[in-house]
């Protein structure tokens, strides 16, 4: 495990240099697996970014033959908590530069709640003071960059967007009774509002419809590289999430769910998935170039042999033609 602790310690160093802050403060903790974790006292020194959206089984002493205790809708239903992932980055002016060997996993309700607020607060500010130019003047915050950044975030707030569906909600009864509700859940790794069974939003179902959003609000969440020294928000996330290291929680905290090895699960199937997906490009644009060189080297070999053919005829009529014009002029002299 010691190369666990000079792989934290390592990447500490090198995010605040890239930073320009000194070295945080940090302290040795002991993981659930005994060994020595370097946990950061601050984390003001650098900026954060959204991860990956897992769910995590809940164990339940009720649960039947296929893992499910929760009966609803005439049959039963595995419950999962929602955990929204981050990471530490340095950002020198030119985007997030993360340390992917440890994931941040916190409950995505205090997760979406934490980044909400400060999103508020930033694209509040930014707005209100950038079209008088003030902040570059009082260096707070670059103009450019935080246009930019909450650009779409200014889109959803319309007062009918994403953000009214946070937590659980009532959604609505069908023609048999059926009670649904609307919160956000995981879609291919990033957040959107789904549908549930239950009020607490642990069944998810795809029996009904659900709202449907552009999602301005929360691809900024989940896209932004968020500074940490702007407020106390990276701080909380980092003291109150899982710290997951190898499928594994690094720093002691109790993970009764297994969700850093969820964490693990989710990130090894998408790289996973990343590389089929690159290799089936591969593979297609080998098989597209080595198809072309074949048409264009065949084509070109049947141009030049057409091109052969048709002169020599042409070339073959021209002798014919002479040799009649020839037999023709002798004649005439007899």
């Amino acid at each position: 495990m010691a190369m666990m602790v000079i792989s934290v310690l390592g990447s500490a160093a090198t995010l605040a240099l890239a930073t320009q802050s000194p070295l945080p403060i940090t302290r040795m903790l002991e993981g659930d697996n005994g060994q020595a974790y370097a946990y950061l006292d601050d984390v003001s020194g650098y900026s954060f970014q959204f991860g990956n959206c897992v769910r995590a089984k809940i164990p339940n002493e009720n649960d039947d033959d296929g893992g499910n205790g929760f009966f609803y809708n005439g049959r039963y239903h595995a419950q999962y908590m929602r955990y929204a992932t981050f990471h530490l980055c340095s950002n020198n002016g030119n985007g997030c530069k993360c340390d992917y060997s440890v994931e941040y996993a916190t409950d995505m309700d205090q997760f979406l709640e934490s980044t909400l607020g400060y999103l508020d607060q930033y694209c509040g500010q930014c707005q209100a003071m950038c079209g008088r130019r003030m902040l570059e003047e009082n260096n707070n915050v670059d103009c450019n960059t935080c246009s930019s950044q909450c650009a779409n975030y200014g889109k959803g707030q319309n007062g009918a967007d994403e953000t009214a569906y946070l937590g659980c909600n009532e959604g609505y009864v069908d023609g048999d009774g059926i009670q649904y509700y609307y919160g956000p859940q995981c879609s291919d790794g990033g957040i959107q509002i789904g549908l549930f069974y239950d009020d607490e939003c642990t069944v998810k179902t795809s029996q009904g419809e659900a709202p449907e959003f552009d999602y301005y609000i929360f691809h900024t969440v989940t896209d932004m590289c968020m500074d940490c020294s702007i407020d106390d928000t990276c701080d909380q996330l980092y003291q109150d999430s899982l710290h997951c290291y190898n499928g594994k929680e690094a720093r002691g905290m109790q993970d009764d769910m297994n969700v850093c090895s969820t964490v693990k699960k989710a990130t090894t199937t998408h790289e996973y998935s990343s590389k089929s997906r690159r290799s089936g490009a591969d593979k297609f644009f080998k098989v597209f170039f080595i198809t072309l060189s074949v048409v264009i080297i065949g084509g070109f070999f049947f141009l030049t042999y057409a091109y052969y053919i048709r002169h020599r005829g042409e070339r073959g009529l021209a002798a014919q033609d002479h040799h009649v014009d020839s037999e023709v002029h002798a004649g005439t002299l007899t």
